[in-house]
């Protein structure tokens, strides 16, 4: 990771001819005072009403937004999003070309582990090029899913998909991680189980201010007979948490001000609205899937057909506003 000033990056951005060039994901939109005024340039799309997340102060949630900005060629290798959180991805200039596999895909398959020369790497432009087509000639049953994202396209990312991205061309986005009402079971639990003081705060500003959000989160504990750390033994550690678990710190009390004008949390705030219920019974809101989104005159156009068993586009919902 390393640190560098824009007009350097633009300058590299113009004369780079590497394979695998530099990607940047500026990660201090909130803290910068530069980068924040930024944020005033884009909404949150409507079709992601939800961040409960925000539940949190500023200082205790981990990282979730990101200026990316690339050359072409730059890129991701295949991976899952922290925590199990899910994500929209925003082009503003440029081009992306996706591909997502199933939570069920084995990590090896989607990595492309099981076809990779000794020789090679995974950098985008390799996975893309070479070990994709020979995932998809190896592994017919798997379900790969690809697609273009085009300035103004939104792309969803449902929590624990494996996915990566290469950008065809200079390209620039903004993405934002959440949690919300489609995957707050997901999310709790791998917070309580990987980020143990992050959970406890979180489940903390949950009883202040979302009492039924608290009392599912405390009905999920007894379901799965999970003990949190202010309830174990001191010294007692879970034992398949994470080594990151542990590492954060507390911070201050978070007082009503941090919380009650912070955005996506309206529905689990007010009183009269009953979102979830029993454990188990899954939520209310249907689950979206992976996907593009593009103009709102063609929201009724059928999606893009299969191309092949296991190769599947990604079918086009909305345009994007940014």
């Amino acid at each position: 990771k390393i640190k560098i000033k824009f007009k350097y990056f633009l300058d590299y951005m113009r004369n780079q001819t590497d394979d695998n060039p530099l990607y940047l994901f500026e990660t201090e939109m909130d803290d910068n005072v530069h980068v924040n005024s930024l944020t005033e340039d884009f909404q949150v799309p409507d079709i992601f009403p939800d961040d409960y997340l925000n539940l949190m102060n500023h200082d205790s949630r981990p990282p979730h937004r990101w200026w990316c900005i690339g050359p072409k060629r730059s890129g991701t290798t295949v991976h899952t999003d922290p925590l199990g959180t899910s994500a929209w991805n925003a082009v503003t200039h440029g081009r992306k070309h996706w591909v997502l596999f199933e939570p069920e895909t084995s990590k090896k398959v989607a990595k492309g582990k099981l076809v990779k020369e000794k020789s090679e790497d995974d950098e985008a432009v390799m996975y893309f090029d070479f070990l994709l087509p020979r995932i998809k000639k190896r592994h017919p049953e798997v379900r790969v899913y690809q697609g273009l994202q085009n300035p103004g396209d939104i792309i969803f990312v449902p929590g624990r998909w494996w996915h990566g991205v290469l950008n065809t061309e200079d390209c620039v986005a903004v993405t934002q991680n959440y949690c919300g009402l489609d995957n707050f079971e997901v999310v709790w639990k791998s917070i309580r189980r990987d980020r143990e003081k992050v959970a406890h705060l979180w489940l903390r500003n949950m009883r202040k201010f979302a009492p039924q959000l608290h009392r599912h989160a405390l009905e999920m504990n007894a379901h799965d007979k999970f003990r949190m750390r202010h309830e174990r033994r001191k010294g007692e550690r879970l034992q398949d948490a994470s080594s990151s678990s542990s590492d954060s710190t507390d911070s201050s009390s978070d007082e009503a001000t941090d919380v009650r004008d912070a955005p996506g949390i309206a529905s689990v705030t007010s009183p009269e609205i009953l979102l979830l219920g029993a454990v188990g019974g899954g939520c209310k809101r249907q689950r979206r899937q992976p996907g593009l989104v593009q103009d709102k005159g063609k929201e009724n156009e059928m999606p893009s057909k299969r191309v092949r068993p296991g190769d599947t586009e990604l079918p086009h919902l909305q345009k994007a506003e940014c």
